[in-house]
């Protein structure tokens, strides 16, 4: 059975339709919404001052809606509504003649969803900030408080802060906003400050919190490798702390060497010639003791008589072709392979480099196989694996569009290699990507892209397209 997807049946699935009003006159819909509240942007929740006032809250809902508040020195009106973009209430509070601050709680329902919005009324002489906490990072930077206050107030820093928190300008007690300066973190553990704004017996305070600095040691580079005649390795430290390079006690063969230094974070290592038919092996640590980090780099040093690949395993596809790996070595070698599929192709002189070129056979099996490679020399071996998955099957690939022109999508998976485009109307040619056909009239056409190895496509625009055939794919 043949799996269509109907690009038309997609869109009408993806096509959704919402329309609301807040009047009396209410269009007729066959299918009932789904109950929704949602508070209107830069909606904030009512804060009254002691005396009391009104407020308006504007939100929209998609039924008809009811609402209510849950203390008695607070009223709402309406108490209910019709479904719309633009519903509105009127939350009322009465003089607070005490001298704590009061919360109510507005709540607006739909259907069976709930929405609440806190309401707050200040106490008799209030004094309030509007945000209890600033955090500021590592580097420093400004920090402004706005206090919102009907009577003189004045204020202080905490006195273990006041070396990294100052006041930014004289005028603080004359405006609204208080301006701060803070210093830059150069501590890893994160700090706090407060500032105590009183007037009275009344008060508020705000919490400054600043992070500290992360502490960094990394290495460029964690790895060399290094010939058996040896050479100067330089190594690149990122820090932002102190650290101590420590070479590997009773190892001769490296040395810090003697140049001049490029930048604080450079380190040149002269590595010696190796003499041995053995390779070596070193590690050197950058040490942050006071920040507990360290970073290691590891210097391996090949042995005499070395025999040098990029890698020692290679996956070829199923429809064979050529390898092809650079040898570095020193010395003549010989190749042998385990199998009769794959063949060393004609090979150049040169000592220190080496291209090796392969001939592999297709895999016509029914399962994947792997061989090896071997590189000997007098005191050496190297061995490298070369897998090869089984043959592939063309796949094919239908679309059917209306139109006048197409592009073919783009195709692709680990083993593809190739694939046929024919557009429908007698005419074909090899796949390309982004490749576009112009038909001679708008019509209806199926286009068909036979691949090998391909297992997945994509298409930038579907305008047109009636039907993915997938069956064959």
């Amino acid at each position: 059975m043949k799996r269509l997807i109907s690009i038309h049946s997609l869109y009408l699935l993806l096509t959704v339709a919402f329309f609301a009003a807040c009047s009396d006159d209410k269009e007729d819909n066959p299918q009932p919404a789904t109950p929704a509240i949602e508070w209107a942007t830069g909606q904030s929740s009512p804060t009254f001052e002691t005396s009391g006032g009104t407020a308006s809250v504007h939100f929209s809902s998609t039924t008809d809606w009811t609402a209510e508040v849950d203390q008695d020195w607070c009223s709402v009106s309406p108490a209910s509504g019709t479904a719309g973009e633009n519903c509105a209430v009127t939350v009322s509070a009465t003089p607070n003649e005490t001298t704590d601050e009061r919360n109510a709680t507005l709540i607006v329902r739909s259907g069976t969803v709930t929405e609440r919005m806190t309401i707050v009324q200040k106490q008799k002489d209030a004094l309030t900030v509007t945000s209890n906490r600033i955090e500021v990072p590592a580097d420093g930077g400004n920090a402004t408080v706005e206090v919102q206050a009907n009577i003189d107030f004045t204020y202080e820093i905490d006195e273990a802060a006041a070396a990294w928190l100052t006041e930014a300008n004289s005028r603080a007690l004359t405006t609204t906003q208080l301006h701060f300066t803070v210093a830059p973190n150069e501590a890893a553990e994160k700090r706090e400050g407060k500032i105590v704004i009183r007037s009275g017996e009344l008060s508020e305070t705000v919490t400054v919190y600043q992070d500290g600095f992360t502490p960094q040691l990394v290495l460029t580079q964690n790895e060399y490798t290094v010939s058996s005649e040896g050479e100067t390795v330089t190594i690149e430290v990122r820090s932002n702390v102190d650290y101590e390079m420590k070479l590997p006690a009773g190892v001769e063969w490296i040395s810090e060497a003697n140049s001049r230094a490029l930048s604080t974070y450079t380190h040149r290592i002269q590595v010696a010639p190796n003499e041995d038919y053995d390779f070596r092996t070193a590690k050197i640590a950058f040490v942050s003791e006071e920040m507990g980090l360290t970073d290691t780099v590891t210097i391996t040093q090949v042995q005499l008589d070395a025999i040098l690949v990029a890698q020692p395993q290679y996956t070829v596809a199923p429809e064979g072709g050529t390898l092809e790996f650079a040898v570095n070595t020193n010395v003549d070698f010989a190749v042998e392979t385990s199998a009769d599929w794959i063949r060393q192709a004609p090979r150049s002189r040169a000592l220190e480099e080496v291209l090796l070129s392969f001939i592999v056979d297709a895999n016509t099996g029914t399962e994947d196989r792997e061989a090896t490679i071997t590189l000997t020399a007098e005191n050496v071996k190297q061995v490298i694996k070369v897998n090869q998955p089984v043959n592939q099957e063309p796949s094919f690939l239908r679309i059917s569009f209306t139109g006048s022109a197409f592009t073919a999508p783009l195709m692709a998976g680990t083993f593809f290699t190739e694939a046929t485009i024919a557009w429908g109307d007698g005419q074909s040619e090899a796949y390309k990507e982004k490749a576009t056909h112009t038909y001679g009239n708008e019509g209806t056409y199926t286009v068909t892209i036979e691949s090998k190895g391909a297992n997945s496509f994509a298409m930038d625009d579907l305008t047109g397209v009636d039907e993915i055939d997938l069956s064959d794919f």
